[in-house]
């Protein structure tokens, strides 16, 4: 059974179901109250910006070692936990100690749990448990960890705070455009084995909408970089953001799970809804602090 009002969902996504329509609606009502939020967070900074950067980093943690590992959680959370916060800490503290603490980090993790890996008497799947174990506070925490240093970065003539609402709200728009134009057109799977809902058309109008919104955010938001590196910077949120969803997929698809959790309605767990975000947060800042450079 279909909506039968006048601007009823399936006028906007012809073909939803009644299912679907209401998991939108639960969608944007998440969205409405956790925007705010998230937006207060990135413009005050430290120390609310950190502590929810914190807080999202631990759950989607959980829910990626759950998702992946399941009975072996209890053993592994704390100290991917620590491991975690120590990337979160590292990212806010970067413009103030050393660029690379993170990759330093991330190199001393990899060795201890190397090491880990030899000692270990259990062969059974061993491997697989090091992957995830090693993979979650890295896909979590060292990757969101940029958000603060994008946050912390010195920018020049533009603050820091625009460019995490830039880089936040680009990847929002190219998340929200290819939903809706996938909803609208989409006629040709992109990867049914992975998405089986994901179309080209989809991505190709999520892929416009980021440079779309990059241009205008750009504008509003005053960035000194001229127009050509704004659509840049868009043209490589909107590839990264869907690779980022496309790479969660792929992960469900790996463990089993049709969602990572349940605890945003509408959307399924946290990781379901970083899954762009921390491909997009990384390859901002480094374009921004290494490439771009934009100068007062």
């Amino acid at each position: 059974m279909v909506f039968r009002y006048p601007l009823s969902l399936t006028h906007l996504c012809p073909g939803a179901q009644q299912g679907e329509g209401w998991k939108l609606v639960r969608r944007t009502l998440t969205a409405l109250v956790g925007t705010p939020i998230l937006i207060g967070a990135i413009w005050v900074g430290f120390p609310w910006l950190t502590i929810l950067v914190a807080v999202v980093a631990l759950l989607g943690l959980r829910e990626f070692y759950r998702m992946a590992l399941g009975p072996r959680v209890p053993l592994l959370l704390p100290l991917g936990a620590l491991w975690t916060v120590l990337f979160i800490v590292s990212g806010q503290l970067a413009d103030q100690w050393y660029d690379y603490t993170s990759h330093v980090l991330l190199g001393i993790g990899i060795m201890a749990a190397l090491i880990w890996l030899v000692l270990n008497r259990n062969r059974a799947g061993v491997f697989a448990v090091w992957a995830y174990a090693v993979g979650g506070p890295i896909y979590v925490g060292f990757l969101l960890a940029h958000a603060l240093m994008l946050r912390e970065m010195d920018g020049g003539a533009d603050s820091s705070r625009d460019w995490v609402l830039f880089a936040l709200l680009v990847t929002f728009a190219t998340d929200t455009g290819a939903f809706f134009t996938g909803r609208a057109i989409g006629r040709h799977k992109m990867a049914p084995s992975i998405s089986p809902n994901k179309t080209w058309e989809g991505a190709i109008g999520g892929f416009l909408w980021a440079v779309g919104a990059a241009l205008a955010l750009g504008a509003i938001l005053q960035l000194s970089v001229p127009l050509w590196q704004r659509a840049l910077i868009g043209t490589v949120i909107g590839v990264m953001a869907q690779w980022g969803d496309l790479a969660e997929s792929r992960l469900k698809r790996a463990t089993g799970a049709k969602d990572a959790g349940s605890i945003l309605p509408g959307h399924g767990g946290i990781l379901d809804r970083l899954d762009s975000i921390v491909f997009t947060f990384p390859v901002v800042y480094y374009l921004v602090a290494l490439v771009l450079k934009p100068s007062g």
